[in-house]
């Protein structure tokens, strides 16, 4: 059974998958990982193509030595991976242009790449849960804290709605995601759920949440009134990034499979990034053995972590935060960055430091040999918002395949960087969340420019339907279109005020 530690040294105590699942983020604020990373052979990899995707989830699932029964273990994925999606390859690629393919994460209940963890997440949660009751190890049942730039919110309140024993709290930042992604999630049904907008920006938001998760007080008041523990579905929690680390294993089988690559050949990533989840997702299924060559870090106007990569400074200190056509990506402090930094430097003290600067000073510079393996890993690139849309008028033209926005910021960056080895876009979205600057992308209307004629979000929505005919509306989407508002509720800024939304949600609900 794999253990896993904490990044900033300050839990000794090692825990079971399972603990972690349940915790989401160690105490003092650390992240937890896994003490080892599973080995597999190109021949394990390429050998997945033969099952479907939710097998092959199983397997890497499996071999991470998870505290679960492997029997439940293949239940959990069979219930994640089947008529939920879309498209019966769950993860399929697409060959765009030549040696140019297109990962698409976004045939789940959301239509976001979100939904490739948190359709199986909230299974393990309750597996988990149902494990740490019978063995005494916890009496209390979780509420599920969530900070969201958009599809992380949607795709948990999906897949936690209704769960036994868990209730989920959303806040996403005041005009901070598109209006589609915000009608997702306040509309969405279920009985132990809310969702508010909180005034800021995302990394308002998120500090927020994470400052609720720091507060020992608050923590023991929701024991002690409600009967309740804290816990995560951001991709600070370990269980978002496992399933994760599957679809790059699943695409590499695929493509090789295909011809597209000879087993055991380089495979270049590129992915659009904010919180770096995602990327450092392909980041460990590169050092379990996924022959994946470089690894393209794609990033928008706010470019703070091309500008780390390229210089080893992090530096937010005198950054603002820029609204984008990809609000997914419209993040300053990515989080999941700590783990890769954990990773190479070996040293919790050293992550822990320059976290405190991050905090305290906004900004923090690794030392030179932790630069040097970053840069040698990754490579670093923006895309300003006018070449993000033109990017996406210019791939259906010329290709007839429609990008979201996040989706053509990676695309770019891909055709800046591309080399002789096969390249994969990871697509993270569907276009349909984001149509206004679909629509923007296909007129050649400048970011933020008005669009004549239409005066709401699904209007749009038939608008793109005119310009890209031979597209179709997901049922996905249709569906949010006759689904009454819910939530509509706000709160102001910081800790206090996420806490006091809390009591009173709970209070109502008592």
């Amino acid at each position: 059974m794999t253990a896993y530690r904490d990044t900033r040294g300050r839990s000794a105590q090692p825990r079971a998958f399972t603990d972690v699942l349940l915790e989401g983020i160690a105490p003092g604020g650390g992240l937890f990982v896994p003490e080892r990373l599973p080995a597999l052979t190109v021949e394990q990899v390429v050998g997945l193509a033969a099952l479907p995707y939710r097998r092959r989830a199983a397997a890497v699932f499996e071999a991470f030595g998870l505290d679960v029964d492997a029997a439940r273990i293949t239940a959990i994925a069979d219930a994640a991976y089947g008529p939920n999606f879309d498209d019966p390859a769950i993860a399929p690629v697409r060959e765009v242009a030549p040696g140019r393919f297109v990962l698409e994460l976004w045939h789940g209940p959301t239509l976001a790449f979100k939904d490739m963890a948190l359709q199986c997440m909230p299974l393990f949660f309750s597996q988990a849960l149902e494990q740490a009751h019978a063995d005494g190890r916890t009496r209390f049942d979780f509420l599920i804290l969530v900070a969201t730039s958009g599809d992380t919110g949607v795709a948990a309140l999906n897949g936690f709605a209704d769960r036994g024993h868990t209730r989920i709290a959303v806040f996403y930042p005041d005009a901070g995601v598109s209006a589609l992604q915000q009608r997702q999630m306040t509309t969405q049904p279920g009985g132990n759920l809310t969702v508010l907008a909180l005034d800021g920006d995302f990394d308002d938001c998120q500090s927020a949440v994470k400052a609720v998760f720091d507060d020992e007080a608050f923590a023991a008041e929701l024991g002690e009134r409600y009967g309740l523990a804290l816990s995560s579905a951001n991709s600070i929690n370990w269980g978002r990034l496992l399933p994760q680390i599957a679809y790059y294993v699943s695409a590499y089988a695929d493509l090789a499979a295909a011809g597209a690559l000879v087993a055991g050949a380089p495979l270049d990533v590129c992915v659009p990034t904010g919180n770096f989840g995602n990327i450092l997702a392909a980041y460990y299924a590169k050092r379990m053995g996924v022959p994946i060559g470089r690894l393209l870090c794609a990033s928008n106007t706010n470019a703070v972590l091309a500008d780390f990569l390229a210089t080893g400074v992090y530096d937010i200190s005198a950054r603002p935060l820029v609204k984008t056509p990809s609000p997914s990506m419209d993040i300053l402090v990515s989080s999941n960055l700590e783990r890769l930094l954990y990773d190479l430097s070996g040293d919790p003290d050293l992550v822990a430091g320059w976290m405190h600067d991050l905090r305290e000073r906004r900004r923090f510079a690794v030392d030179g040999e932790t630069k040097a393996r970053l840069q040698r890993l990754l490579t670093g690139d923006w895309v300003d918002d006018e070449t993000c849309l033109r990017t996406i008028g210019a791939v259906y033209a010329e290709h007839g395949y429609l990008l979201d926005p996040h989706t053509a910021v990676a695309w770019e960056t891909a055709a800046r960087h591309g080399g002789d080895a096969p390249l994969l876009i990871v697509s993270t979205a569907h276009w349909s969340k984001f149509a206004a600057d679909v629509v923007r992308g296909l007129t050649g209307v400048a970011p933020g420019g008005p669009l004549a004629g239409v005066d709401d979000a699904f209007a749009l929505l038939d608008r793109v339907l005119e310009l890209a005919p031979d597209v179709t509306m997901p049922p996905q989407m249709e569906a949010v279109r006759t689904r009454p508002v819910r939530f509509r509720g706000r709160v102001g800024a910081g800790r206090d005020a996420v806490e006091q939304s809390l009591r009173d949600w709970l209070a109502g609900d008592a």
